[in-house]
């Protein structure tokens, strides 16, 4: 758990509403029951008895919450005494990920973050584009890893993503080295549900057929490993281990950047600027070939 969940509950609490509790202390709606809920799976109890007229602690939500004031005063006392160790050493980043990339490096990228501060709390959301923007307008977020930002907000190139067609390991185009999508255009077409790849390829007049909507990548890709299929995706959601398939580039290619997004470089604190600058290396460091043949 982490103390901006321990603070969310605590506001919600004494706001008798999430709602209520999320404009008090700035964030949206949904976030606070995101994080409520993940509170509550963490300890394996309900905190609030709901209903239409808004939320009640339960018996152990009531000393459940005593705890978290305890441990919020405890943190305000020793904040007020190490006023100098504050800034990049500790406090709290809230940072928002595509699951494209929360799945393949974030973990990682976290991990070694945390080795070299250990004493800053994390708090990951994850969601589309759109969600992600809205996040960051209403500072949810502090940073967040997106493809195809808000033009408001202000961003860090990380890496570009190749689209990548998807077909079984015996399919007889499996040792093409590009495809176009005239060659797998009649095929049945599994479409990732995801938005963004969407508006990617009707931006690069490619408009298959889609036969399949599947969200779970696992899950169309041993679609496409059962012949059900084939689909079109970019590198990143490719697994470090797959199914039976092979992934190979698109012609023309279609690339879309990875990127870093802030509302304003100049306003950010000293942690999620160190954040920024640990990213940028983190994915330097780190081999991206193609999960192909």
């Amino acid at each position: 758990m982490t103390l901006t969940q321990l603070q969310v509950f605590v506001a919600a609490a004494k706001a008798g509403s999430f709602t209520r509790a999320a404009e008090e202390i700035g964030f949206t709606q949904s976030a606070v029951s995101q994080m409520i809920q993940s509170l509550e799976k963490e300890l394996g109890v309900s905190l609030f008895q709901r209903s239409r007229s808004g939320i009640t602690p339960t018996s152990i939500g009531e000393r459940m919450l005593s705890h978290a004031r305890d441990i919020l005063n405890i943190t305000s006392c020793m904040t007020e005494e190490a006023n100098v160790a504050r800034g990049i050493s500790s406090g709290t980043l809230r940072i928002a990920s595509i699951p494209s990339v929360a799945s393949r490096f974030l973990p990682g990228l976290l991990g070694s973050f945390r080795k070299r501060f250990p004493a800053v709390d994390i708090l990951l959301l994850e969601g589309d584009s759109d969600e992600i923007s809205n996040w960051l307008h209403s500072s949810v977020v502090d940073i967040a890893f997106t493809v195809m930002p808000d033009k408001e907000m202000q961003t860090l190139p990380l890496l570009q993503d190749e689209m990548m067609v998807i077909l079984p390991d015996t399919h007889p185009l499996k040792d093409s080295q590009t495809l176009r999508f005239s060659e797998i255009a009649e095929r049945c077409f599994i479409m990732p549900k995801d938005g963004c790849i969407r508006k990617m390829l009707q931006e690069n007049q490619i408009t298959p057929t889609v036969t399949f909507e599947v969200r779970e990548v696992y899950t169309i890709l041993t679609m496409v490993q059962e012949y059900i299929g084939v689909t079109i995706m970019p590198e990143l959601y490719m697994p470090p281990v797959i199914p039976k398939v092979v992934a190979i580039p698109l012609s023309p290619p279609i690339t879309r950047e990875v990127v870093l997004a802030v509302r304003n470089w100049q306003s950010i604190s000293p942690l999620t600027a160190e954040f920024a600058v640990h990213s940028q290396q983190y994915v330097k460091g780190m081999d991206f070939a193609p999960t192909s043949k």
